[in-house]
């Protein structure tokens, strides 16, 4: 393989994706919107903001794969158009850098979608799977899913090899979002109404997701769908429990329905977040396994540990760690 590009290269999983492709002895070149640091040794392209009218020539000079992990995050818009502004990134920009990849000859594209893109909780009894129709529910779903769509399209067109890898919530050292609410909740030691909450939910570590990124580039993939995911799935208590046993804190958990959560949720206009909190979403990982071979390089409760390191690293630095943009998920 000769040179990969890497979109999203500053954002969460980006820079553990180039080191890792490093390491495996790829020439990687980053994609930029401005100048900022990279690993030694890997090039670096300034390309600007991502959307339909991005000049993408430059940067796919002598590039043979693509992973395009930019994209506008779920966690960052919301309002009337919000699908518009989803579609500028995640759809349009997706196709414009799809249509210059073919036309600059990259032999394979890799792009990081969510499972957002199919659905927002897995079928009654069993876990979602790539034979599952895309329904997705929100901007942002629908924005991921249209450029799904538009890399396959002009992918076909131009005999393009194009992968696409579907991941549920994404964690590890440097998360944010979501994740890092509740990891301040329980590290503040206060109750949380979750105690009756039954559900079951498939997460993804950053590296066993990196994993899955780098096969893709490497293995015979082309015009696969892949769901990846840890193997383990939690319920958002049992999640709590492990995030409390690492942080060497007793957790506190009311038992409170989950029906009374949902309408707590509603009426505080945080339906979508506690549906995450109280609902199930599981993943099938038979086909990435079969395909190409994967597995996850690390547990659940090793991977819970590294991010909790992680954010006492933080905390002795006198403050929470940075946020920055969510460029992934």
């Amino acid at each position: 393989m000769s040179r990969i590009l890497v979109t999203g290269a500053t954002g969460f999983v980006g820079p553990a994706l180039v080191e890792e492709l490093a390491r495996a002895g790829h020439q990687v070149r980053v994609a930029l919107r401005r100048d900022a640091p990279v690993l030694p040794g890997v090039e670096y392209t300034i390309t600007g903001g991502i959307g339909p009218e991005t000049d993408w020539r430059p940067a796919l000079i002598g590039v043979g794969a693509v992973v395009h992990l930019a994209a506008r995050a779920h966690v960052s818009d919301a309002g009337p158009d919000a699908l518009a502004r989803f579609r500028q990134v995640n759809s349009l920009g997706t196709k414009r850098l799809a249509e210059a990849a073919a036309a600059s000859g990259v032999r394979r594209f890799v792009f990081l979608s969510s499972v957002k893109a199919m659905a927002e909780s897995s079928p009654p009894g069993r876990p979602l799977s790539e034979v599952d129709p895309a329904r997705p529910e929100d901007a942002y779903g629908r924005s991921k899913r249209e450029g799904e769509t538009a890399l396959l399209d002009v992918a076909a067109g131009y005999g393009m090899e194009p992968v696409i890898l579907r991941a549920p919530l994404v964690y590890g050292p440097g998360v944010k979002g979501n994740f890092l609410r509740l990891l301040r909740l329980v590290d503040r030691g206060l109750p949380l109404p979750f105690g009756a909450v039954a559900n079951r939910r498939s997460l993804v570590a950053r590296a066993n997701l990196v994993c899955a990124l780098r096969q893709c580039v490497e293995a015979e993939a082309a015009g696969q769908i892949f769901l990846v995911a840890d193997g383990e799935d939690l319920s958002t208590p049992e999640l709590v429990r492990r995030l409390a046993r690492a942080l060497g804190k007793t957790p506190r958990l009311l038992p409170v329905p989950s029906v009374v959560l949902r309408t707590a949720g509603r009426l505080a206009g945080r339906s979508a977040e506690l549906a995450r909190l109280t609902g199930d979403l599981t993943i099938d990982t038979a086909l990435i396994r079969a395909r190409l071979g994967w597995r996850p390089v690390t547990g659940v409760d090793a991977a819970l540990a590294e991010t909790v390191a992680w954010f006492r690293r933080g905390q002795q630095r006198k403050g929470e760690p940075q946020r920055h943009r969510d460029t992934e998920m």
